[in-house]
């Protein structure tokens, strides 16, 4: 490009602080996206005031924000456009489109924010995860339950961070997890699957023109009150060499499945007794900072290779094993620390 890199970033997370510091070190002009009053819009360059992100989502405000982001790009060329947040993605996607750039396409976006959509490309593509059926109300979902047998995991199909998903042991629960998860959706659009059992990892990778490198495989602790909590995290992961392949390939196919050519990915795999299963695709960096563990073990910094492919440039994705990085999160119970 003939202009100098201009990076939009939108609606920056405390947790993701260290992506703005990583921009700052490429030498590109930071433009942050959000209301004023995000934390970290001191990291900008210039700033883009823009209302309540959430708040004009779900009140189907999208276009405006569109707008505004296109008339920016109109007087001050964007290079690439980033953002954390699931929900953001189709909206990103489109913005490239519209502007020309790499990464998301809106319907890589969508299928990677919506866990319905996703299920059903996954299906398309034969690629290996639970069995699952929509959920518009309760009756489907005994239905379903009574046909894989308990216990079943119930889930909205458009939200993140576990939000509203439970694991439901018996009918009993199963009624009250469904409607909690309808209340917590942002279209009523709910999803119920099988229980995997088995351990659960993420894949931790960067798609380069429709190649997917595995950069680490995260070992992850899951628990707490609901039973979905994303406790605990090793890097690496211990599993065997064969194992990790298996792991790996089945993300790959998983990611390119879902349409990410230009990005990274946070996948969530299940191994189970029948092999690896695909939880979920993330397209994004993981979160809880996975990426400052990732950089400490591996020396990879996973928002410097995205800015790269972003950008059109060879990501560097060579990792050097040198060390291991565990994180631990309390959890409700009770217990000696």
């Amino acid at each position: 490009m003939s202009h100098n890199p201009r990076v939009l970033v939108i609606r920056p997370a405390k947790e993701r602080e260290s992506s703005l510091r990583t921009l700052a070190r490429t030498g590109a002009e930071v433009v942050i996206a959000d209301h004023p009053d995000n934390d970290l819009s001191g990291f900008a360059d210039v700033q883009l005031p823009l209302p309540s992100l959430p708040g004009a989502f779900r009140s189907g405000r999208v276009a405006d924000l569109e707008a505004r982001i296109i008339d920016f790009h109109a007087r001050f060329p964007l290079t690439a456009v980033m953002a954390d947040f699931d929900y953001l993605l189709p909206f990103v996607g489109r913005l490239n489109e519209r502007l020309g750039l790499r990464g998301h396409t809106e319907r890589s976006g969508l299928l990677c924010s919506n866990k319905r959509l996703q299920r059903a490309a996954l299906d398309e593509a034969g690629v290996a995860q639970p069995r699952w059926a929509p959920c518009p109300d309760t009756a489907t979902a005994q239905d379903f339950a009574k046909s894989v047998g308990w216990p079943v995991v119930v889930k909205p199909a458009d939200r993140s961070a576990s939000c509203a998903v439970f694991v439901v042991r018996d009918k009993d629960e199963l009624d009250s997890a469904v409607n909690a998860a309808l209340a917590e959706s942002w279209a009523a659009d709910v999803i119920v699957e099988e229980y995997l059992d088995g351990p659960e990892f993420s894949v931790e990778a960067v798609a380069a023109d429709g190649a997917v490198t595995t950069v680490a495989v995260t070992g992850k602790g899951i628990g707490g009150r609901t039973g979905v909590l994303k406790l605990d995290a090793e890097i690496p992961a211990r599993l065997e060499a064969g194992d990790r392949t298996a792991v790996e390939q089945v993300a790959a196919e998983a990611v390119l499945a879902c349409g990410l050519l230009n990005g990274p990915a946070h996948t969530e795999i299940r191994l189970t007794s029948s092999g690896p299963r695909v939880v979920e695709v993330n397209g994004r960096i993981g979160g809880v900072f996975i990426s400052h563990m990732v950089r400490a073990v591996t020396g990879v910094d996973l928002y410097r290779a995205w800015y790269d492919v972003l950008h059109g440039n060879s990501p560097d994705l060579d990792p050097q094993q040198r060390g291991f990085a565990v994180r631990r999160c309390l959890s409700e119970a009770e217990g000696l620390v």
